[in-house]
């Protein structure tokens, strides 16, 4: 689906533009909050965190382009571990979705870009807190959300425009330079090849060595989820086709794990099962297996037609 800006052309609005009318915020994002876990004088203190974080996100443009199109419908899950006075630790979940291409342009028609969790988020946070963006200052709560918010930018815009995330994601790797130099917790450049932390993804993001792969993904997208409301089956045969590919990256190019591999089948696993449930072709599931083999088993399971 091509991202179009609508402008009506009115006397009202040309009235408008002509004073800067910003374009569109680039993220709708809806959070939820679980704070089970915390002391009912702690959870009064987070009982404005949704609201105060909804409000961040979607008043926020994220990058200086101009941005076509709805915004990226984004999905927060917060769940507080521990906490008080003002200090927190929690897990956060984050889902964004892209609009599927289709003749009636449905927008409650959408396919998941990016699945991705926070496991040990430390931050301050205060009740009623005023935050403000600033790319230029390391904070523990907002610049987390600064880095995601941009590595979902980035990822929808590789689903429009082949590596169109590049510009993006040098933003997020700015900010993780950043808490790097803070030696803020998560932010940590000496790691483990292979490990799944902020570092490991922006490196791999940015490296022009797994470009291929951003490409597949692009041709995921376009040539493949957006041709099913059209033309299923050769929708699925793109498919079939960029898998293929994926597969021959991972043998000829790939020699240690590989985050992005992994996030991209974090993200589509069961779309890819669910679409595929049944289907003849068992080289596409062998290739599945390579690419994914903790979810040996779901695709196993959709390779004999079990799923419902």
């Amino acid at each position: 689906m091509k991202k179009i800006f609508v402008i009506l052309i009115t006397t009202i609005t040309n009235f408008f533009l002509s004073f800067g009318v910003s374009y569109s915020q680039e993220i709708k994002a809806n959070v939820t909050v679980n704070t089970d876990l915390l002391s009912i004088e702690a959870k009064q203190y987070v009982s404005t965190l949704k609201y105060d974080l909804e409000n961040y996100i979607n008043n926020q443009k994220f990058t200086d382009e101009k941005w076509e199109g709805e915004p990226i419908p984004v999905d927060i899950n917060i769940y507080f571990t521990a906490g008080g006075n003002n200090r927190y630790a929690a897990k956060m979940a984050i889902v964004s979705r892209r609009y599927v291409d289709n003749p009636e342009n449905d927008l409650q028609m959408t396919v998941p870009t990016l699945m991705i969790t926070e496991t040990n988020w430390k931050f301050e946070y205060s009740f009623g807190a005023n935050l403000t963006y600033n790319p230029t200052r390391f904070d523990n709560f907002t610049s987390v959300i600064d880095y995601y918010m941009l590595l979902v930018i980035g990822f929808d815009k590789d689903t429009y425009e082949e590596l169109g995330g590049n510009s993006t994601f040098e933003k997020a790797r700015n900010i993780l330079l950043l808490g790097a130099s803070q030696q803020a917790e998560g932010f940590e450049t000496y790691v483990e090849p292979g490990s799944f932390t902020k570092y490991n993804i922006i490196s791999e993001l940015v490296n022009p060595r797994y470009y291929p792969f951003r490409r597949l993904i692009f041709s995921f997208y376009v040539d493949g989820i957006d041709k099913l409301a059209y033309n299923k089956e050769e929708g699925m045969k793109n498919i079939v086709k960029v898998i293929e590919e994926m597969s021959k990256f991972k043998q000829e190019k790939i020699v240690e794990a590989s985050v992005l591999i992994q996030l991209f089948f974090d993200t589509h696993n069961q779309t890819l099962a669910t679409l595929f449930n049944g289907y003849k072709d068992k080289e596409f599931f062998k290739n599945l297996m390579y690419l994914d083999p903790k979810n040996s088993m779901l695709y196993q399971d959709a390779m004999d037609g079990k799923l419902k």
